[in-house]
């Protein structure tokens, strides 16, 4: 792209087609003062506080939409520029209440800094201020209009990058202010990820779990990795006195490749550090009853029992590497994990690759089109969804879907091709043949046009959503890696479900429940009814539990043991942008890397390496749907994957309910009985055309027993379960 100069203030700096002049001058170190501008949404011109001066020009001009031309002379601190910067800085003040020693913004107030820096010495206004008192008060956000500045910010946030449109402006005039349309933020769809708190330039929308809590510049500020999905988001924790106060995303700061965005988990979930359900102290069980001992007793108990012997593993996958590294030092190479179908996409995918990993997310940006297959990706990685949602607003990429279920992704997508699940792996080898036949024809004109799209194109395969658990992941891998590969000068990502999946595929070598020979078991950090769903705890001479808490696991145990969190925790992830690093403020009594150190090493017998057939050849469907039959997908909601749905305080204030899904014309009754080989349970049931015919869509506030139980055999699926469903 070639580039011209201009000159900011006498200094000659170079531009490109299409930058604003605040770009060029915030590039170059020249400090521009903004309130509606952000570096993540569209130019918005309507503080008027970014009033900048161009040679020729008849008055002054907002360098945030004002794009920067060759030879273009702009002046940013004439006297004339300082002059109206103060007089937009005045007008904004003379109705902001001067709250700040109480205001929780105080220290990161843009308006309060911008104030100081350009805005006038005292104010001419005599008049009393005019006080809206509307304030709107969510589970976790909460909205204070008299601070309010309408710079529109939030609601540009939420509508154009989050795709929610839960904010806008009521009324008119004095009388404008900023609300959910319904009034209330759950009635409105708000999905809690907090990106309009982090945007918000003054004190106006605020973190309700922080209110009142702390000061920003008595903090220390820790940036660190969210181990609650597999987005792996860069997070900043903002501890004081060594106690968490909250987490903040800083979007347009931030580095990660999340930007500075969060979701519900990553914001609010932080307070499961202090969920009175922690366990603190080693527990024995002795004469069938659980007693506290200490560290040092628990280590005694567990060299005796344990090591040495055959070990049933099981992990979850948000263990740091270096724990997973101990693990398997100490207890073997053999582990079930809730990985297990993530490994099997993998697998499918290194059938044509020939490799156990796929390319990084950032390669988005470096295609033409992105082709997304998966389902609920917005709710199992959030973020992700908003990144790919970003790549066609910001970045003007073209965006394929192919699932079975609606997404939010919809409104942005070129093209939807909406397929029942059956037809998900058949799709795909049409859009083979179409896309390297121009002569084919499949019948439908959807697939079609998508094919002619791909064609010399370079596309970005991303795998995503509940792909990874459904009963054809690993053909579904095998057939868009054979398309990737043909196509050539693509790339293929499979987003992992948890923070570290990646890094168990690595370090073990995954079994199946039921080829498990172990004496006895040692289950780290994993709760059965949410990371192994229908599975049984195996028969044994002796159970160790690892695990921060009190979970259903804890009376089966003979030893359970604490461990930390992963905010608690330094190490590293191998996520989807490579190798993620975790830092923490906290201190802990016991780490589990720390307890794992004192035990003795085992020998491994053979250091498997897991077999990849490299056939080059697609996948083949085998998921079948007759007549009357139903296919289950069980989608636990935004806040249902992991720690959070049962230990967070702040996340419970929205989860939502169970409830069942159905097509209008499977409709049964708004009370149904829902069974499958594994069990059955009685739900509510609600119509919804959005679900294909034939299909059940139930989501759950998060696994207990009975969803657990319905489950039973599927595991690792939660997608195209086979099931009935008959009027209670």
């Amino acid at each position: 792209m070639e580039s011209f100069k201009i000159v900011i203030d006498g200094k000659e700096c170079e531009a490109f087609p299409g930058e604003t002049v605040l770009e060029v001058a915030q590039r170059n170190g020249i400090i521009i003062p903004v309130f509606c501008h952000h570096k993540e949404l569209r130019p918005e011109g309507a503080c008027r506080v970014c009033l900048v001066e161009v040679e020729g020009a008849p008055r002054l001009v907002t360098a945030c939409t004002l794009k920067a031309m060759p030879n273009m002379v702009v002046r940013t601190n004439t006297e004339r520029v300082r002059l109206a910067r103060a007089r937009v800085i005045e007008m904004i003040l003379n109705n902001h209440p001067l709250e700040c020693p109480i205001c929780d913004k105080s220290g990161e107030c843009e308006l309060q800094m911008t104030g100081f820096r350009n805005g006038p010495k005292k104010s001419r206004y005599r008049e009393p201020r005019r006080e809206k008192d509307i304030v709107i008060q969510g589970p976790l956000i909460e909205i204070d209009n008299d601070r309010c500045i309408l710079c529109r910010r939030c609601i540009r946030m939420c509508g154009e990058n989050m795709g929610n449109r839960v904010l806008g402006i009521l009324n008119r005039g004095y009388r404008a202010y900023i609300s959910p349309f319904n009034g209330d933020f759950l009635e409105s769809g708000c999905e809690h990820c907090g990106s309009c708190v982090d945007v918000c330039p003054v004190g106006s929308l605020l973190d309700r779990a922080f209110k009142y809590k702390d000061r920003p510049w008595r903090m220390t500020k820790t940036w660190t990795t969210c181990s609650l999905c597999g987005s792996g988001c860069r997070v900043e924790i903002d501890t004081y006195h060594k106690k968490v106060k909250r987490a903040v995303g800083r979007i347009g700061i931030n580095e990660g490749h999340n930007k500075g965005y969060l979701c519900v988990r990553g914001k609010w979930g932080w307070d499961i550090i202090y969920s009175d359900k922690r366990l603190k102290e080693p527990l024995l069980k002795e004469g069938g009853e659980l007693k506290k001992i200490s560290f040092d007793q628990a280590l005694e108990v567990l060299k005796e029992r344990v090591i040495g012997k055959r070990v049933n593993l099981f992990l979850e996958s948000s263990l740091t590497n270096e724990e997973l590294d101990r693990l398997k030092a100490v207890f073997g190479n053999q582990a079930v994990s809730d990985s297990l179908g993530y490994f099997n996409l993998l697998r499918g995918i290194a059938s044509v690759t020939g490799v156990l990993k796929t390319d990084s997310l950032s390669s988005i940006y470096d295609s033409d089109v992105i082709f997304l297959v998966g389902d609920f990706v917005e709710e199992i990685t959030p973020v992700v969804s908003t990144l790919l949602r970003l790549a066609v607003i910001q970045k003007g990429k073209r965006l394929i879907r192919l699932g079975s279920f609606p997404s939010k992704l919809d409104s942005v997508s070129f093209s939807t091709l909406s397929v029942p699940q059956t037809e998900i792996v058949d799709t795909l080898k049409h859009l083979i043949l179409g896309t390297f036949d121009t002569s084919y024809t499949s019948g439908s004109k959807d697939i079609d046009s998508v094919a002619k799209v791909l064609r010399g194109k370079r596309v970005a395969f991303i795998l995503a959503g509940l792909t990874p658990y459904s009963v054809e992941a690993e053909e579904i891998g095998k057939t868009v890696a054979y398309l990737a590969d043909r196509a050539g000068n693509c790339s293929l990502v499979a987003v992992p479900p948890k923070a570290n999946s990646l890094g168990v595929i690595n370090s073990f070598n995954l079994k199946r429940p039921k080829e498990l020979e172990g004496e006895v078991n040692v289950i780290v950090n994993a709760e059965f009814d949410r990371d192994f769903f229908g599975l049984e705890l195996p028969e044994a001479g002796f159970t160790v539990l690892f695990t921060p808490f009190y979970t259903h696991e804890v009376p089966l145990a003979d030893l359970v043991i604490p461990i930390e969190l992963g905010l608690e925790k330094g190490g590293t992830f191998t996520g989807i942008e490579g190798e993620l690093s975790l830092n923490t403020d906290l201190e802990v009594e016991s780490s589990l890397i720390d307890f794992l150190s004192q035990l003795p090493v085992c020998e491994i017998e053979s250091e498997e390496k897991v077999e990849i057939k490299v056939t080059k050849e697609p996948g083949v469907r085998k998921l079948d749907r007759k007549e009357g039959d139903f296919l289950l997908t069980v989608l636990p909601n935004r806040t249902g994957w992991n720690s959070v749905s049962y230990y967070s305080k702040n996340v419970a204030k929205v989860a939502g309910e169970r409830t069942l899904y159905l097509n209008p014309d499977d409709f049964k009754g708004e009370l149904v009985v829902l069974k499958t080989e594994g069990g059955e349970i009685t739900v509510k049931s609600v119509k919804d055309e959005r679900v294909p015919k034939g299909h059940a869509l139930l989501r759950v506030e998060r696994f207990t027993r009975d969803v657990s139980n319905l489950l039973g055999g599927a595991f690792p699926f939660l997608t195209g379960v086979k099931c009935e469903i008959s009027e209670e």
